[in-house]
């Protein structure tokens, strides 16, 4: 596990590190300056410049700006010809920031005015451009010389392409480090580095899309820092294998989970084949499925393994899901059920008379934001200690959530939370960062395996089924979806890497998840 910062808490940190501890800011910024320049010893290690390197450090008037004069003085401490200007109002540079341009004056180099770059130095000028114009604390649009510091750097990158490295400090100036939005237009920079902690800015897109290669670099700013006050946001980059807990030597199928699967209107077998799949392939020991009759044929013949019942659409089916809530220890509803009488009939059953643990997928979902007597069902469902997991992509966020998909996914940190508490249950948000809630919990997980190629029909209910098996596990309903959504995004990694992410289909994130579970 490792956890994802806003800048409010990367400031506290180091406040910490520096007031608490006693570790001098201007220690921490040495130290820092030190990793970005090795970092560009590093890429200049693997050309060969027959000539001295050039290099321009372009500075904002805060610390940031600070770092960027420090660098300055140690890329010139190994032969390299630096131009560094400043950016900004000069009587406003910070203390560290002086502190530093003082140190970097009694080496021989001053700064120059970014005017006299802009208009005299083209892009042939510069091996290397560090960007040191903003850090992690810039919330406002990028204005006047600033984003033209900005636009001279991506456009040298434009004319150079490879033979200029862009190397930014912290984070590319120009994203807010909070959300990863681009302020009015950032920095593409080639590589970042950053320090301790990964930013929110970092992950979350279209920020993450600038970095380049991220590098976090240890400068001293440790844990110890949080001083009981720990961030709240955290992802998964471990190996699942260290992650999911090890399956009883002496179980059997009982013990390793009996899963409803309630899903497929007539004629619509797909989300329920692969819901039952993938549940299966993730551990489940039995699995039932509850679907329309016109279903039966396909899924004999495809998934014989699973258990089948399925209904008419003229029938009562109240008797037969009854009986199967009795034998099940966990449900997910909703693959593929659709959205008219049936459908509300299946969901309605369920929030009310099913007493185990459960996942509400798709169809459900959509149900339950149009009828408010299925809200108030779900919103009671997990209140005596059962376990509720809801799966919602984007749209389906925004319809139980009653606003816009644009406003959904402007606020996707918040959102989830407002509605994990409104419905006291853990909101699965699925988008391309895929965010974790739950009513009990108050940090929030960020979901960084998987690709675009999972942008594909039925990844969703491959999901519901990893969910359904997972639920087996004696862990809480957040860790639970925390732990599947991870996998999920693994195996569909898995199965880009076999199939290309643009004729990758659902069945192959389940043959990718068989083959990460093998190797456990």
């Amino acid at each position: 596990m490792k956890f994802a910062v806003n800048s409010q808490e990367m400031k506290v940190y180091d406040r910490n590190t520096s007031e608490f501890f006693g570790v001098p800011g201007i220690v921490l910024m040495e130290r820092a300056s030190l990793k970005v320049v090795e970092s560009i010893e590093k890429w200049l290690g693997d050309r060969n410049i027959d000539r001295r390197v050039r290099a321009l450090v372009i500075c904002g008037v805060g610390n940031n700006g600070g770092d960027g004069a420090c660098i300055a003085r140690l890329l010139r401490q190994k032969g390299i010809y630096v131009n560094i200007c400043i950016v900004g109002d000069y009587t406003k540079c910070s203390d560290l920031l002086l502190k530093q341009l003082k140190i970097l004056e009694k080496y021989g180099t001053t700064p120059d005015t970014f005017s006299n770059i802009r208009d005299n130095k083209c892009a042939s000028e510069w091996d290397i451009i560090v960007d040191a114009l903003f850090g992690i604390g810039l919330s406002r649009p990028v204005s006047g010389d600033f984003a033209e510091a900005v636009r001279y750097i991506n456009d040298c990158k434009s004319e150079r392409k490879s033979d200029l490295l862009v190397t930014s400090v912290d984070i590319p100036s120009g994203i807010n480090a909070d959300n990863g939005k681009i302020c009015g237009s950032a920095v593409k920079a080639d590589i970042t580095v950053t320090f301790n902690q990964i930013k929110l800015g970092h992950i979350l897109y279209p920020g993450c899309e600038y970095l380049g290669k991220l590098i976090v670099e240890d400068v001293g700013i440790t844990d110890d820092s949080f001083m009981s006050k720990e961030p709240g946001a955290f992802f998964y980059d471990e190996d699942i294998a260290d992650l999911l807990p090890k399956r009883p030597l002496d179980g059997n199928k009982g013990t390793n989970g009996k899963v409803l699967i309630i899903a497929g209107a007539k004629d619509i077998s797909g989300a329920c084949l692969l819901a039952a799949n993938s549940c299966m392939k993730a551990g489940a020991g039995m699995v039932r499925i509850f679907t329309a009759s016109e279903n039966a044929e396909v899924i004999k013949a495809l998934l014989p393994e699973a258990m089948l019942v399925t209904y008419e659409d003229f029938e009562p089916f109240n008797d037969k899901l009854e009986l199967c809530f009795g034998w099940a220890s966990a449900v997910v509803l909703g693959p593929g059920i659709g959205t008219m009488q049936s459908g509300y009939e299946l969901t309605k059953q369920t929030l009310s008379g099913y007493k185990g643990n459960l996942v509400v997928d798709a169809d459900a979902l959509n149900l339950v934001a149009s009828h408010h007597e299925l809200r108030e069902l779900m919103s009671n469902y997990a209140r005596n200690g059962r376990k509720l997991i809801i799966t919602p992509h984007l749209g389906e966020f925004a319809r139980l959530f009653d606003r816009d998909v644009r406003d959904c996914k402007e606020h996707i940190l918040e959102y989830p939370r407002d509605l994990a508490e409104n419905l006291h249950c853990t909101v699965v948000c699925k988008d391309a960062r895929t965010v974790i809630a739950d009513s009990k919990e108050k940090k929030i997980y960020i979901n960084m395996s998987g690709n675009d190629g999972m942008a594909t029909a039925g990844s969703g209910d491959v999901l519901s089924g990893i969910l359904g098996a997972f639920m087996a596990f004696d862990r809480s309903a957040f860790e639970i979806a925390c732990l599947g959504v991870y996998l999920h995004g693994l195996a569909g990694d898995r199965g880009a890497l076999e199939k290309g992410k643009h004729s990758m289909v659902a069945s192959d994130i389940i043959i990718g998840m068989e083959d990460i579970l093998r190797e456990i």
